[in-house]
């Protein structure tokens, strides 16, 4: 470790919610990138009063709406009564956060920008990460003052050899909230059924083995992104990875990710993502280089980037 001895490093507790799922991932990445400087203990919310926060440098929320659900807390109230007291009542200048999602503060609608926010929960914490510049500009206009800390994909990239020529195949990967805006996505399935091979949704919390994600991945060549609200998002990251082009909305980190017309596009509307489609779809050379493009991106990300934005959001 770079000549680092254990004991020199700053000690992180890491919140997460869904094992193998976006969370738990940056999780997982920020303890490698700062595995010389810093010791990451991932613990799920609910489990976590088993820990005491006075022995951690940090304790980090991977999102700052985390909280018990029923079962949790009669868990806890039953099993570990004295360590739920000692965390209700714990606020100190170690507690962070990171807001992941606008809609830990808005509400999941396409005109969230504009509708009040809910910021009282966010006292408890002594500071505060977000993922993207739209929710760093978000925060900053309600008085916080956020660390910038993307996030990355932890997929290995696709080799470029093996992208050909191939009829267009879309998805989208999303779970059952109203902040993806899957309605929407169905329309312009249903709207391109005669020119798209396949489109498919998949949907749910499913977790898959890294190989068998990317494999998964490689069925398609472009990603599809609906959502009003996002703070990545995760699995589009994941399919430039793998070389997919990505059509999507303008939300969370896409602003960093795509250059329009070059590896994806941005689309307003269902008539904005149909457009597109069928322009791929009429063009398979175009889409191909789109794909490289899009791969090409992905392979560019900077660890040492994010490892600087960490140091100072951990430091």
């Amino acid at each position: 470790m770079s000549g680092v001895t254990t004991a020199a490093r700053r000690r992180v507790l890491f919140l997460y919610n869904v094992p193998d799922w976006a969370i738990h991932n940056v999780g997982r990445d920020w303890a490698e990138l700062l595995a010389d400087t810093h010791h990451f203990r991932l613990v799920r919310y609910g489990a976590h009063e088993r820990e005491d926060p006075a022995d951690y440098d940090h304790v980090v929320w991977g999102y700052s709406t985390l909280g018990y659900s029923g079962r949790t807390l009669v868990d806890s109230l039953v099993h570990r009564p004295l360590g739920w007291w000692r965390w209700r009542r714990r606020r100190a200048p170690n507690l962070a956060a990171v807001v992941q999602d606008p809609s830990e503060l808005f509400p999941e609608v396409a005109g969230w920008r504009d509708a009040p926010a809910r910021t009282a929960h966010l006292r408890r914490f002594a500071r505060l990460a977000v993922t993207s510049n739209e929710l760093h500009a978000a925060l900053t206009r309600l008085g916080f003052a956020p660390f910038k800390v993307s996030t990355r994909s932890l997929l290995p990239p696709r080799d470029p050899a093996t992208l050909v020529p191939e009829p267009l195949r879309a998805f989208t990967r999303a779970q059952f909230y109203p902040l993806k805006n899957v309605g929407l996505f169905e329309t312009v399935r249903a709207r391109t059924a005669a020119v798209v091979e396949r489109c498919d949704a998949i949907l749910g919390t499913t977790v898959q083995a890294l190989a068998d994600y990317a494999a998964a991945i490689d069925r398609y060549n472009v990603y599809l992104c609906t959502s009003w609200q996002e703070g990545g998002p995760l699995p589009l990251m994941d399919a430039q990875r793998r070389g997919c082009v990505v059509l999507t909305t303008r939300v969370g980190q896409t602003d960093e990710r795509i250059e329009h017309g070059v590896n994806g596009f941005f689309c307003d509307d269902a008539d904005g993502f149909e457009r597109r489609l069928r322009e791929l779809a009429a063009d398979p050379g175009r889409l191909l280089a789109m794909r490289l493009a899009a791969l090409e991106r992905a392979r560019a990300d900077d660890p040492a980037r994010v490892r600087a934005q960490l140091a100072r959001f951990l430091s």
